[in-house]
Formats: structure tokens, sequence, C-alpha cells
């Protein structure tokens, strides 16, 4: 019982030696839930720096193309335009768990748990269970809060994080993104209603390497490979067109008479890789309203990847991550256990490269 102590913390590695094979086998079916890996890199989530609480992230506006010189030898004075700019904002999340004196007891002299009484242990089951889920709830709040930003990114509702305006004052995915340097406007929000078929899948590929603009009007390079994000719902749709049972197209298209038909989301500049979104249609934290709303089962997203990985266009920012104390409380002699995390997400540009 050494590697157990319940006023500063606990060897979570370790500390599973206490258990029988019994409950150990009962703690380990709740690896059959969604949510409780890190999902970050599916999303393109990068870590970003929180060094002040009113940090600001800006970019400059890319290169121009030289001028010609006049007669006189004048040279143009090169335009150094700076990008719009956004802060950040986190927020404290926690959960704590309680131990009875009567099962600390027990803990201390060393009892058998075989020969225990039934309640002592079922307390010793709900103690580490207890102490597992508040690790993977903290996981599972960053899993649900990176899923928001591409799930709330259709309207304006919050000032920063999920929902929040992209840098140029509109939502994440709008009609109306602004190019800075021309004033002029551009699209990467899908058509509503376009269910995720093969030829609207091509469509805006097509529209995304024409339409979809850098803050000085240029387009973006066209990645490797572009990233298919789906909802469980459509994934057994997404890997129909794909004609693949991976993550990336097969060489054959599957539709038509045709058999050897290529299929184009196997062509260089339109390659195209799936990624399945666990977390997007799940419950969220209110245990009422669904992670992307009504529409979450029919949402997909086409993502440049690599440059949002490139130019860290989605970004999480921590103050701490996943603080453990424990303490007793004196009237009751209960011992309390409390995992907190203080963290944000949101994003930069990504409206240029998704």
């Amino acid at each position: 019982m050494s590697n157990i102590n319940f006023q500063n913390g606990a060897n979570f590695a370790e500390g599973s030696s206490i258990l029988n094979p019994i409950i150990q086998e009962i703690a380990n079916q709740t690896e059959a839930q969604v949510g409780l890996v890190d999902q970050a890199t599916m999303y393109g989530v990068v870590m970003g720096n929180a060094l002040t609480p009113k940090g600001e992230i800006t970019a400059m506006v890319g290169p121009e193309p030289l001028q010609e010189i006049d007669e006189d030898g004048l040279v143009p004075l090169l335009s150094l335009l700076q990008g719009y700019t956004k802060s950040y904002a986190m927020k404290s999340y926690g959960l704590k768990h309680k131990c009875t004196k009567v099962f600390f007891e027990w803990i201390k002299k060393g009892a058998q748990m075989v020969g225990a009484d039934t309640s002592v242990q079922a307390e010793l089951n709900n103690f580490k269970e207890a102490v597992e889920r508040l690790v993977q709830g903290s996981t599972l709040t960053m899993n649900e809060q990176i899923t928001k930003l591409y799930a709330n990114g259709f309207s304006i509702t919050a000032a920063y994080g999920p929902g929040s305006p992209s840098p140029d004052g509109v939502a994440l995915f709008s009609a109306s993104h602004l190019v800075k340097k021309t004033g002029g406007t551009y699209s990467n929000l899908i058509t509503a209603g376009q269910l995720l078929t093969a030829a609207t899948l091509e469509t805006w590929i097509q529209n995304y390497k024409v339409n979809v603009k850098t803050p000085n009007g240029y387009r973006i390079k066209t990645p490797e490979i572009f990233d298919l994000l789906v909802p469980r719902a459509l994934e057994t749709t997404a890997r129909k067109l794909l004609n693949s049972g991976g993550d990336q197209a097969g060489v054959y298209a599957g539709t038509g008479s045709n058999a050897n038909l290529l299929n184009v989301f196997s062509f260089q500049g339109s390659k195209v890789r799936l990624t399945v979104l666990d977390m997007l249609g799940e419950i969220s934290t209110d245990g009422v309203t669904k992670i992307g709303g009504a529409n979450a089962d029919t949402m997909w997203f086409l993502l440049n990847k690599e440059y949002a990985l490139r130019f860290k266009a989605f970004r999480m920012f921590k103050l701490w991550d996943n603080e453990i104390k424990m303490w007793q409380d004196e009237e009751t002699d209960s011992f309390f256990t409390k995992v907190t995390t203080h963290f944000g997400v949101d994003h930069y540009n990504p409206e240029a490269i998704m």
C-alpha cells in the first residue's frame, strides 16, 4: 500500500495493484467509451503559448510581386500589411471524488478485499473507477471543446473559443470572409443542404482550389492530400465514395458499369484522406444537447491539415494540466480527490485552410 498516499496524491500507474482481478476487469470496460483518447491531432490542433492573459495572435500578410521601376529609377516601398488579430480565453474545469472513512481504514490495515464486506468491495471499485474517470474526464472535456471548434463554427455565439468569430469578424464558416489587402470576399461555406456525395466532394475541392484566398488575395497552395472529416454517421458513406477500406481513397472509383474507372480522389491535387470524428454528435457536458446540434450527423469538413498545422490555425492554451490534489475533511474524516485543469481552444485564420 506504500504507493498510495491519500494526503499528497496517488501513483495511478502502480495504484492498480491494490485491485483484485475481478475489479480490474470491471474497470477496463471503460476503455470502450469514445472520447477518452486525445484527439487534438485529428482536428489539426497544436499547443499555443499562453504567455499573458490578454495575449493577441496575428500574422503578416504574404509577399507581393515586385513592381516595375520608372525611368527615374524610383523603387516603390514594400507594403507590410499585418493580418487581423485575435486574443484567447481560458477556463477552469474540475471534478472531485470522495473516499469514505470506512474504506480508508481498510486500505490502511491492508485488509484483503476478497474477504471484505461487499459494501467495502463496492467502495473500492467506486474509488478505482472514480480516480481513473477524473483523469479521463479531463481528456473528454478537451475533446469536446476541440470538436465544438468545428461544430459551432457556423455562427457567432461567443467572444472566444468554439463559436467565436474568425479574426476577420465573421463566423469560421462564412460566405463573406474578407481579403484584407483587396477588401474582397470569399466563401469557405459549403452550400446548405449539400449532402456528402462524390459529386459534392469534388465540387468543393475545386472550390477550395479556386476561391479560398490568403489575406493578400492569393490562392492557397494545394496540399499533398485533403482531409475529409466526418461524424460516425457518415463513415460508411465516406468509405463508399472513396472506395477504400482504409483512410485514403482507392485507385478505382467503384461506381458505374466501368470497373476500371479511376477514382478522382486518388488523383494528384485531389487526394483525400478520411478521418472519423467520434465526438461529433455525442452528448455534450450538459447531458442533453448533441455536439453539433441537430445537424451533427450530416456535417462534413474539408481540411488542409498540412497548412493548419504549419500556421497553427487551431490552438490549445493551457495554464495547468490535470492538477491532482487530495485532502481530508476534518468533520467527516472522508478523503477527497480533485482533478482540475485550466485551458482554452480557439481558431486563428483557419478559414483559409478549411
